[in-house]
């Protein structure tokens, strides 16, 4: 699956649909507009031009997000350099999966966690319940 940011400059290719999908509320995610696949880093290709940002709102922030340096969309986000120095063996990123059409993401899960309540280690709880793509949602 292939999708795109708004101007098609950048293009991320998955091998296949996400198991679920975040859709968060913290404020990254919020004012970043992403919804997050998760993947490890091996299954996805970016192609594109790209700027990254580093949250600054969190003094042990280990995502980097990615966004078209045309358009500004939103693409995906990979670990900090300092995170993975620390942590090597994790093997994960996260695609915006609002680059993909709809339709290609039909049967899987958009969850709702509540990350502007999460302190930042442990669980998390869901601010609502979850839906399906293509069961009548509008998402």
């Amino acid at each position: 699956m292939t999708g795109q940011c708004l101007c098609g400059a950048v293009r991320v290719t998955i091998e296949s649909k996400p198991e679920f999908i975040h859709d968060c509320n913290c404020n990254l995610c919020r004012k970043s507009g992403g919804a997050w696949g998760y993947f490890a880093t091996g299954m996805v290709a970016v192609a594109g031009n790209t700027a990254s940002f580093l949250r600054r709102d969190k003094a042990n922030a280990a995502a980097e997000v990615h966004s078209c340096t045309t358009c500004g969309s939103t693409t995906h986000w990979s670990f900090s350099d300092a995170f993975r120095a620390e942590n090597a063996s994790v093997d994960l990123m996260g695609v915006n999966m609002r680059i993909f059409d709809p339709q290609e993401l039909a049967g899987v899960e958009v969850r709702y966690p509540d990350g502007n309540a999460w302190a930042g280690a442990g669980p998390f709880e869901y601010r609502r319940e979850a839906m399906t793509i293509g069961e009548g949602s509008p998402w």
